[in-house]
């Protein structure tokens, strides 16, 4: 699995550089989460499996974010992406490209 940050400060905080992200820097349980989440992420082969983690809570967005997925890294954060289907076959996920780490529900 190939995972794609769309945003540097993503690729980051999972590599462990997060001295420029005051909120991140304060927060060190939710870096941890947020590696660990990435790493399932990594671990995927299909997109069953997806479902089949509970602890992702994994979801299709709707609405404005219509066409993203979302995981949850704990219950404030998730992780919004897209799924890039591989050529060969419809149900492997060759690529996450991770758009955001949001505060879910929040404005």
């Amino acid at each position: 699995m190939e995972i794609k940050f769309q945003k540097e400060y993503l690729a980051d905080i999972y590599q462990g550089t997060i001295k420029k992200y005051k909120e991140y820097k304060s927060n060190k349980p939710l870096v941890v989460q947020y590696i660990k989440v990435i790493d399932k992420l990594k671990s995927i082969t299909k997109k069953e499996q997806l479902y089949q983690i509970k602890s992702l809570r994994y979801e299709k967005l709707t609405g404005d974010l219509k066409g993203y997925s979302a995981v949850a890294v704990n219950m404030q954060y998730r992780i919004i992406f897209t799924e890039v289907a591989s050529s060969s076959d419809e149900l492997t996920i060759d690529i996450f490209e991770i758009e955001e780490l949001s505060k879910h529900y929040e404005n």
